[in-house]
């Protein structure tokens, strides 16, 4: 009887809390009665089992629990909701989705992805989607059973999510089934949504005997087939088909007038408008709702109606400030934007305030207020900076960039204008390399890596298939070990896009042209035994006009100037890079400086060419094909470079005080050398030559242990050191591998080393934690660039890719090199070659890279008196080709 009475008191709880959040009242006391009488019963429950006489059992009860949390964030607000009270919101609701069964689960998920959804954290949503319906999401829609409208909305709300990530197309492939299924039922349409016509459909079933749970569940799926023709409609628009955007949402209208949402058809036709430019068309548009968005307050408003004017309100701004601007009104352009950034401060959407920014910016440039522009502009970089921080894989991060790319392009073109060298900065910065130095700032946070539960299961599987993906290979059966490394891929995708650590640097600023400056400026006193002389930072952004070129010296200086390479330079890196994409590139033809007669001051500014000539070090960031040119060689004004200046290349400026390296105590090397596979042929047999030599240059206490050669070079062995935990004080730990390296074109996370029993790929090396903080790549092609996924970039995020993939040409200027997997791993310098060397070059370099390094010299030191002990033996280019794309990369 006592369960009994606890199980009742929680269905007047659930439905006292419900009238409240349904009447629009605060909830907070009525939602914390409710849990704690819920937890309190289940606990009953647990303790003394399910009587018979308890109508509502502990699946009931924790689905109630379940359907207050899902509809808590959405209820009256009585404070501010942060990103913190949701995850722990939606960390306290996980007690109870154990307890209750699978249609229950999807349903409370759903819930969630539709929160998700219209918050704009669309990647959050997507994986919820993958969560609620696993693969291989195309079972048919299930007309006649309970969930069938649950079916079709996991499916409608997986395409919106993909519609907001930018991957409209990927939308509309998941849609047309959907579509095509849902027409079946309804070949009329959607059912208006309205609740006469609800009633009417009801009474009508009655009237003939029928069964009205039946038009219940005609009615959900109707809301599901308009839902999916609203994603259909904005999918075209962005896949450039805007006549059939328009024609949707006109068919749609009749929808949202009877579900009181006209103002959502009436804002997205004027956007169709705005995008022919037909401005007048707009306006009218804008007009019929501008009673709802030009109130000052919600008081009137139904909660749909007052939802709706606070989600799209800054919406509608935008859209008033793009038409006063096309007619040049541009006071009355900012003043909307002015009023837009109202609605923003009450709800937050960096993806609006960035179009906001935009308007404003552009406004003050044609009033002449330059200073104005730039500032408005720099606001929108940031802006722009917040919608995609985190790396979702490389589908997702390429379309983000190629839909954003013609405003990054805009506000790149006014910072060159205008010689604003810090916000071209900030612009190039984000297009090179920013999710890498985000990752990389949450590598060296010092915070836990992946400590959470679902974290640690997901590392656990990427080792098992790992070693599924060795045992296929072993067994000769190609197509498995194929089909493994691609669910490997998606899994690490995940991984690195659910990391925990993100929320940490949710709010970290772009590009900060004062810290790197700073750096620069302590740069000579940062460590000892770098090259004295000032150290200055090079960025080059390659553009269809040229180079843009930015150069940070340590008086505080940022500078920005263009070069545009002569037809005969062009000429010289086309055929450089045809040469480096054969099959069996000619080494005599990798030296490009020597061979075709170019110098520094051929693709920058002779100015900065000879400032950068004049100093010690300097940090190189280059962009695009720049990276495969073989920078340890270039030339100025006939001399190379490297003979008084050490150089170090870096993926964009933001990674450069992330990759400062100040060594803690001298040199302690792992030596690992690929002399033999395990069936005994031979590799490198002159690798084993240089490891019995360099142990006696280092001396007793300069080796972790004995160098790993022959049959103990294992996949394991590397493993292991890839393992091995946080840096150790008191000495500077060096890792060295030797071998072969392989590079693969279409996948960015399968280029590798072999060992004597395998290969270890680049995206193990990324799951690495390792005590190393140098680390000595004795192999061809292991800092080369992947442009391309073949596989379509599509991950675990994405759902199941297409059946015949096109490949994925990579936006941005990702950094996916092996090199750069092993800085996540924790390296801080680097020396590896984006292009085939010459084993006995290359080991040669590498051995006099030790004895400088041995000696006291920093890193980059060490390998410019390297570089210069091998110029000096022979500087004819025929020679240095072979050895010429040994690169320093790293910042000290």
């Amino acid at each position: 009887m006592e369960l009994q009475s606890l199980a009742a008191r929680c269905g007047e709880l659930s439905i006292e809390y419900w009238r409240a959040a349904d009447a629009g009242l605060p909830t907070r006391q009525p939602f914390e009665r409710l849990t704690a009488q819920g937890r309190h019963t289940l606990a009953a429950l647990r303790q003394h089992g399910t009587s018979s006489s308890v109508t509502v059992g502990g699946s009931g009860i924790a689905g109630m629990l379940l359907d207050a949390y899902g509809r808590e964030p959405t209820t009256h607000q009585e404070g501010p909701r942060t990103h913190r009270w949701l995850r722990e919101h939606w960390s306290a609701a996980e007690e109870f989705t154990a307890l209750v069964g699978p249609d229950k689960l999807r349903q409370y998920l759903a819930g969630r992805v539709q929160y998700e959804l219209g918050e704009g954290r669309a990647s959050e949503a997507l994986a919820l989607v993958d969560r609620a319906d696993p693969p291989p999401h195309d079972e048919p829609f299930p007309a006649t059973a309970p969930s069938a409208a649950l079916h079709g909305d996991l499916r409608a709300l997986r395409a919106e999510a993909l519609h907001q990530l930018y991957d409209s197309r990927t939308a509309l492939e998941v849609l047309g089934p959907l579509e095509a299924e849902l027409r079946t039922l309804l070949p009329d349409g959607p059912i208006l949504d309205s609740a006469s016509e609800a009633q009417r459909r009801i009474e009508a079933e009655f009237a003939r005997g029928g069964d009205p749970a039946g038009v219940v569940r005609l009615l959900e799926t109707s809301a599901v087939y308009h839902r999916v023709l609203d994603t259909k409609a904005g999918a075209l628009r962005d896949t450039g088909r805007p006549e059939e955007a328009e024609r949707a949402y006109v068919m749609l209208m009749p929808q949202y007038t009877a579900s009181g949402l006209e103002a959502v058809g009436h804002l997205q036709l004027a956007r169709c408008a705005l995008d022919r430019a037909a401005v007048e068309e707009a306006r009218r548009r804008l007009d019929l709702v501008a009673q709802l968005f030009e109130t000052d307050h919600d008081r009137d408003l139904t909660a749909v109606r007052a939802h709706l004017r606070r989600g799209r309100g800054a919406t509608y701004c935008a859209m008033r400030a793009e038409t006063a601007r096309m007619t040049r009104r541009h006071k009355q352009a900012l003043d909307w934007c002015d009023r837009g950034a109202d609605f923003l401060t009450a709800r937050p959407d960096a993806s609006i305030a960035a179009i906001l920014h935009t308007e404003q910016a552009r406004s003050h440039q044609a009033l002449g207020e330059q200073a104005r522009a730039a500032r408005y502009y720099r606001l929108t970089v940031t802006a722009l900076d917040r919608v995609l921080r985190i790396s979702l894989g490389h589908r997702f991060d390429t379309l983000h960039l190629r839909f954003r790319r013609p405003l990054f392009e805009e506000v790149l073109g006014f910072a060159e204008q205008s010689g604003d060298a810090a916000l071209a900065a900030v612009v190039t910065d984000l297009l090179k390399a920013r999710a890498f130095s985000a990752r990389l700032s949450l590598t060296r946070s010092g915070a836990p890596n992946g400590q959470e539960a679902p974290a640690v299961q997901d590392r656990a599987a990427f080792a098992d298939l790992t070693g599924d993906i060795a045992q296929a290979e072993r067994q000769g059966r190609p197509e498995d070990a194929g089909r493994l490394r691609g669910k490997r891929a998606e899994l690490l995708i995940r991984i690195r896009a659910v990391d925990p650590r993100w929320h940490l640097i949710r709010d970290d600023p772009p590009f900060d042209p004062d810290r790197l400056t700073h750096f620069l400026a302590q740069y000579p006193t940062g460590a000892p035994g770098s090259r004295p002389g000032r150290c200055v930072a090079l960025s080059l952004y390659e553009r269809p006009e040229g180079l843009l070129t930015l150069l940070a010296t340590p008086d505080g200086r940022l500078r920005s100037g263009t070069c545009r390479p002569t037809e005969a330079t062009r000429h010289a890196l086309d055929a450089y890079h045809r040469e480096i994409d054969s099959v069996h590139p000619d080494p005599a033809r990798l030296d490009f400086w020597g061979r075709h007669g170019v110098g520094l001051a051929d693709l920058v500014p002779a100015a900065f060419a000879d400032e950068i000539a004049d100093s010690g070090t300097c940090l190189l960031s280059p962009h695009g094909r720049l990276h495969d040119l073989p920078w340890t060689v270039v030339r100025h004004r006939g001399r190379h470079l490297v003979r008084d200046t050490a150089l170090g290349v870096v993926p964009n400026l933001s990674c450069v005080p992330l990759l400062d390296h100040r060594p803690d105590g001298p040199i302690q090397a792992t030596l690992v050398g690929v002399t033999e596979l395990v069936d005994g042929s031979a590799l490198f047999p002159q690798v084993g030559r240089a490891l019995r030599i360099l142990p006696k240059a280092l001396g007793p206490d300069g080796l972790f242990g004995e160098p790993l050669t022959g049959p103990a070079a294992t996949v394991a062995a590397l493993r292991g050191l890839l393992e091995s935990g946080p840096p150790r004080p008191g000495r500077t730990a060096v890792l060295q591998v030797a071998t072969h390296g392989i590079r693969n074109p279409g996948a960015p996370f399968e280029t590798c080393v072999q060992m004597a029993d395998g290969y270890l790929e680049t995206g193990e090396v990324l799951m690495g934690r390792m005590r190393h903080e140098e680390v000595v790549l004795t192999a061809c092609s292991t800092s080369f660039r992947t442009g391309a996924d073949h596989s379509g970039g599509h991950g675990a995020l994405a759902g199941p890719g297409p059946r015949e993939p096109e490949p994925l040409e990579l936006a941005g200027d990702v950094a996916n090199a092996l090199v750069h997997a092993f800085h996540e791993a924790g390296a801080a310098f680097v020396l590896a070659s984006p292009v085939p060397v010459w084993p006995r070059l290359a080991i040669h370099h590498s051995f006099q890279w030790f004895v400088h390094r041995a000696a006291g010299c920093a890193p980059l030191e060490a390998a410019r008196r390297a570089a210069v002990a091998l110029l000096d033996i022979d500087d004819s280019p025929r020679q240095t080709g072979n050895w010429a794309g040994i690169t320093a990369y790293g910042a000290r």
